[in-house]
């Protein structure tokens, strides 16, 4: 037992760290009783399908880190937990702007959790860089996002303009059996800018374009296009869209009987029910970009799998994982800044190195992250595989994907 002498300097050490914790605190600070999150989904209209997995993704989270205990916040000298503020924006770019304003100067939220697509971010980000207010967006590609100078946007998918490396780099193994190529895309920033870049690295590698056509933003009918296709007879059909065009696109295809040698799809299989219980025996060995998937090697990406699949009875899409690494980065930085003060999290946020199921992320001046790594995924035998690159993966891509 210590003796009142060396009591004393002991608890005044202690109440001047106390007291020193509580003074990095933002004013008001130091009373919270919780760190509340804003957001501004599509749970209804045309995007309704992706962005309602983000939404599912970041309840999980909340659920997950609030049954831990909450953030860390070391300014205060203890944990918070989370509660979300969320609205639909009705898959308005514009009406989620609004909201975006309204989450930040009525509801006065901590923290944001972004929106569903590259249209909404792109809007959403100009309110959101205008009050300086960090987001780590969980579904921004398109390269006009980054293009813009803005200091407090951070990417977790990999842009498009690094995406569609990984089917060129594969076809270009083909090159004895795919000459010629027919590209489809969606009128939609996305998947524009994904298809800008494609086009560019095809004829860059000597492939032939037959076909190179925009349909419009939530496609259903794509006869028309497909027995264009069929006549050239192209040996690789690339669709890139959003969901569900991939849908309607494959079973066309085979009505029309067009099976060409390789068949990509940008999103499809991810979402298992829809596309490979909904397809059956028709998904078999199409190609997807890979995005995000389970078996990547990266911390707890299996473990967040099962827990999703645990509480929603499905598996999770990659816009589920990228909403949950989104929101693993965005804590982490609260952590390592130690206060909720928003330029410290950002400051945080462009030096430090984060790690989640996604992997490592480090972001440079644009926002980017700095250790992307495009794959593609294939459905074999009813499942979504990992096929390439290589070093990723020990299943082979079929080729060609089809079976007779």
């Amino acid at each position: 037992m210590l003796n009142p002498s060396r009591r004393m300097p002991m608890i005044m050490l202690a109440l001047t760290l106390g007291v020193g914790l509580l003074c990095l605190a933002a004013p008001g600070e130091a009373q919270k009783t919780e760190i509340t999150v804003g957001a501004a989904l599509s749970t209804t209209g045309r995007f309704s399908t992706e962005a309602g997995d983000a939404l599912k993704a970041y309840q999980l989270f909340i659920e997950e880190t609030n049954a831990a205990g909450g953030v860390s916040v070391r300014s205060l000298g203890k944990r918070l937990p989370l509660r979300l503020v969320s609205y639909d924006d009705q898959s308005d770019a514009s009406t989620a702007a609004k909201l975006y304003e309204r989450l930040i100067t009525t509801d006065k939220v901590d923290l944001l959790f972004s929106p569903w697509g590259s249209g909404h971010n792109f809007a959403v980000t100009a309110v959101t860089e205008k009050h300086q207010f960090p987001v780590v967006m969980a579904s921004a590609a398109a390269d006009s996002i980054f293009n813009r100078g803005f200091k407090y946007i951070f990417s977790t998918v990999n842009i498009a303009s690094v995406m569609p490396s990984a089917v060129v780099s594969y076809l270009k193994t083909k090159r004895d059996e795919i000459r010629s190529v027919a590209v489809l895309y969606e009128n939609f920033l996305f998947t524009a800018s994904l298809r800008d870049t494609l086009v560019g690295e095809l004829k860059a590698a000597g492939f032939n374009i037959v076909v190179d056509e925009k349909y419009p933003l939530g496609g259903k009918d794509f006869t028309s296009l497909l027995i264009k296709v069929k006549s050239l007879n192209p040996d690789a059909l690339l669709v890139y869209n959003i969901m569900p065009a991939s849908i309607y696109a494959t079973r066309q295809m085979r009505e029309v009987g067009f099976v060409p040698k390789f068949y990509f799809v940008n999103i499809g299989p991810m979402f298992a029910k829809e596309f490979v219980e909904g397809l059956g025996p028709q998904s078999e060995g199409v190609v997807e970009f890979g995005f995000w998937h389970p078996d990547l090697p990266y911390p707890g990406a299996k473990d967040f799998a099962g827990r999703y699949q645990a509480k929603y009875g499905h598996p999770p899409s990659t816009d589920s994982a990228y909403a949950y690494m989104a929101a693993q980065i965005l804590m982490q930085a609260v952590e390592k800044a130690g206060v909720l003060e928003r330029e410290r999290i950002a400051e945080t946020l462009r030096r430090e190195e984060f790690v989640c199921i996604g992997g490592k992320f480090k972001y440079d001046a644009r926002g980017v992250n700095l250790y992307q790594k495009p794959f593609l995924a294939q459905v074999l035998g009813g499942k979504r595989e990992i096929v390439w690159p290589p070093e990723l993966t020990k299943v082979q891509l079929r080729f060609p994907v089809f079976t007779k």
